[in-house]
């Protein structure tokens, strides 16, 4: 009896000290987390900083603006790391492109010139599903024409809510929709370029107001790539900007989309480095590449000074 309360209590002893081993181990992997998370936060800041004489505040609202209409503060990039994010994991790292509707030769040149783009600017690889017809996935009840304009549109919260989140991909971070179709939220509104959710990642945008890609290519191109990274950067959980000129702004219009830049303001482009686990040097060298060869002479020139003071 007694030999064998002993090895109970050895036990017992055993089973505390191993108990105490995964604490400790548990803890000792969370501190050097919160180490590792800080340091990159504080060369993410040291990032920002140096970008800022590039960029401009945010000029001052205009009536017609989207400032104008929504109240939006904005969002710092503390806050943004403190509200948990959407960010690329070992098992969800892939963005998918989902084309739906009819694409000329010309178009289909625009969604795989963006597809490059969003994989360089998200930092993951980017698959390009096969196109679905329109009258396949969209109910009438889903489809109305413009009462005004004359135009067939499709409602983007169906495509958000009803079409897309049961195609999502085990490994996708997130699946985009591009349509050749006018989109619309709701029926007080007259459209919208895209839309995208937060957490669902999911997104649909249409080329529909981006120009005629056979007459003017780069401005279709540019206009497309301006607002396939603005909605997919809302899908790594990133708010409008309020506080430069920035890609995240928000836009009530072609003209007020048309002002805002390809590119991110310092505060911005500190969230998608942190959200994608990007090498801004590496980042900046890929994009000016991308557009050098294509033709993209604002945004070269942009981020060729971006690379000039990041290696100061």
């Amino acid at each position: 009896m007694l030999n064998n309360l002993n090895l109970d209590d050895n036990r017992m002893k055993l089973c505390v000290l191993l108990v105490l081993l995964v604490a400790t181990t548990s803890t000792s992997a969370q501190s050097q987390n919160t180490a590792r998370d800080r340091q990159r936060m504080t060369h993410l800041r040291q990032l920002s900083n140096a970008l800022i004489p590039l960029h401009q505040k945010m000029r001052p609202v205009q009536p017609g603006d989207w400032l104008a209409s929504h109240d939006e503060k904005g969002q710092t990039f503390t806050r943004y790391v403190r509200s948990n994010p959407i960010t690329l994991t070992a098992t969800r790292n892939v963005l998918y492109v989902l084309p739906m509707g009819e694409f000329d030769e010309a178009r289909l040149k625009i969604v795989e010139l963006s597809a490059e783009f969003l994989s360089i600017y998200f930092n993951c690889r980017v698959e390009t599903l096969d196109s679905l017809a329109i009258d396949d996935v969209i109910p009438v009840g889903a489809r109305r024409v413009h009462p005004e304009w004359g135009m067939p549109q499709i409602r983007s919260t169906y495509v958000l809510e009803k079409m897309l989140p049961a195609r999502v991909p085990k490994d996708a971070v997130a699946l985009i929709c591009f349509t050749t179709s006018d989109l619309y939220p709701d029926d007080d509104w007259n459209f919208v370029f895209g839309q995208a959710t937060y957490r669902e990642r999911v997104g649909v945008w249409s080329l529909y107001r981006n120009g005629d890609p056979e007459s003017n290519f780069q401005l279709c191109l540019k206009r497309t790539l301006r607002i396939a990274t603005h909605e997919t950067g809302h899908m790594f959980s990133v708010s409008h900007c309020t506080a430069y000129e920035c890609n995240m702004c928000g836009s009530n219009s072609l003209s007020e989309s048309d002002r805002r830049p390809l590119y991110l303001c310092p505060n911005c482009v500190a969230k998608i480095i942190w959200s994608t686990n990007s090498d801004p040097v590496e980042r900046f060298e890929k994009l000016l590449d991308f557009c050098q060869k294509h033709e993209l002479d604002d945004e070269a020139e942009y981020y060729a000074n971006a690379l000039k003071a990041t290696r100061r």
